[in-house]
């Protein structure tokens, strides 16, 4: 019986309906016993690997790394995750996109809306600040945390119920708060998306339901959550598995209705949405191994979806990025003649090791080494004599400084006078030079 009332059950956006409740359970077990019921079912999805919609597809126009699917050089099928979602990306957290679908799509977003919320509260105010429940913000409907009216709130929990419980309620007061109005706030939202390149978003609310000129793409969320991560309050904040919120019936406790917290190896946030116009929406985070990824998913048929494919975009995006020795620290990597002596040259060797998240399907690393003809001494342990520039494809990933190990100091008045004296002789008579390494 209780699992056919969770099943009947929804709670985000636009999805409130009518539930069955027994005699013997409180409402709010209710509420956080369906998020749990979800997580259950989706820790046994991860479990036995069913994480692949079925219904989905590779597409010809989906990229891995820059380049469409339709014109890899391997199979398809081998090397591109398998997903339905109308839109996403999975980008790196220094911004290389590792996939895509249709990135730049203008689309409804949803609760996702509520990242942009978040980060201009946390930017304009202090987290002990109080926040005064507007009747308008306490009535806004649909997903809420049931705030009471004419209460007031710190920000940390306004902010918790936002982001955790997708709070309608939260996010109007906030904005009131903040920009004095919700037009206002509104305005500093599309300003902070101007400020950030966010090229194809524009907001008109803060909190996500469906209205005209509210849109964003895959590619600005990524971005956006990148930012957003950036922020520890708000990275505290979206990990959190549950809250506790004040509301109009008492102390109510709301589990994350991001599944993905608790379930996948090392998941980091970010934020879910829903509305009939976005359909199943995502941001998705995780860290592993010092390498953080972030998975935006748009557009899936149902809610179960949007975890499953952000899932497999994350785990596919460990598989093929992940850390590589590219160099090690002693290497030797060139030869250079010192100009003050006749014939020394010193070792110029990798300095630092190279140790880098390569994405492998974008083709082999080359090393290139650029050094100078000759150097001048003197010369101490630990200059730099040239550059070991490590390239993928077109790509510059890194460089790393190559450097002397060994001291070389300058000739003193009559080894110059003996040096000038070989040279001219070795002009005029042709006598070979015989290289020394220094030592």
């Amino acid at each position: 019986m209780w699992f056919t009332d969770l099943v009947n059950t929804a709670h985000e956006n636009g999805r409130m309906q009518p539930l069955t409740i027994h005699p013997q359970r409180k409402p709010r077990t209710l509420r956080g016993t369906h998020a749990a019921c979800l997580r259950v079912l989706f820790a046994a999805s991860l479990i036995l690997g069913l994480t692949t919609p079925a219904s989905g597809v590779v597409r010809p126009t989906d990229t891995v790394g820059d380049v469409a699917v339709a014109d890899l050089s391997v199979e398809p099928a081998a090397k591109a995750p398998s997903l339905d979602a109308a839109a996403g990306v999975l980008v790196t957290a220094d911004g290389r996109v590792l996939w895509s679908r249709t990135p730049d799509e203008e689309r409804a977003m949803a609760s996702t809306t509520k990242i942009m919320t978040a980060i201009l509260a946390l930017e304009n105010a202090g987290l002990d600040e109080p926040i005064l429940v507007s009747q308008r913000a306490a009535t806004i409907g649909e997903a809420a945390a049931r705030l009471k009216p004419g209460a007031t709130y710190p920000l940390s929990m306004l902010l918790e119920a936002m982001l955790v419980k997708s709070g309608n309620d939260a996010s109007i007061a906030v904005a009131e708060h903040i920009g004095g109005s919700v037009d206002g706030f509104v305005t500093m939202m599309n300003d902070k998306a101007r400020q950030l390149g966010l090229e194809h978003t524009s907001f008109a609310n803060p909190h996500g339901l469906d209205a005209p000129g509210h849109y964003t793409s895959a590619r600005d969320l990524g971005t956006l959550a990148r930012y957003a991560m950036s922020n520890d309050e708000f990275r505290r904040m979206v990990v959190l598995g549950e809250i506790v919120v004040d509301g109009d019936a008492g102390a109510q406790e709301f589990e994350n209705s991001n599944l993905l917290i608790g379930t996948l190896e090392g998941a980091t946030g970010v934020k879910t949405g829903w509305t009939s116009r976005a359909g199943y929406c995502l941001v998705a985070s995780a860290e592993r191994r010092g390498i953080e990824l972030f998975a935006v998913v748009l557009g899936t048929k149902d809610e179960m979806e949007r975890f499953q494919e952000a899932g497999l975009l994350l785990e596919w995006g460990f598989v093929h990025y992940a850390e590589r020795r590219l160099a090690e620290t002693g290497e030797v990597l060139a030869v250079v003649p010192v100009a003050d002596y006749l014939d020394l040259t010193i070792d110029a060797v990798v300095g630092i090791p190279a140790t880098l998240p390569v994405f492998d399907l974008a083709g082999e690393v080359t090393r290139t080494v650029s050094v100078p003809e000759t150097v001048d001494a003197p010369i101490a342990r630990g200059d730099r004599l040239g550059t070991l520039s490590l390239v993928q494809g077109e790509r510059l990933i890194a460089q790393v400084p190559l450097i002397a190990v060994t001291d070389v100091r300058r000739p003193t008045l009559p080894e110059r006078f003996w040096i000038a004296l070989v040279r001219a002789w070795r002009s005029l008579f042709g006598t070979a030079a015989e290289v020394v390494p220094a030592s």
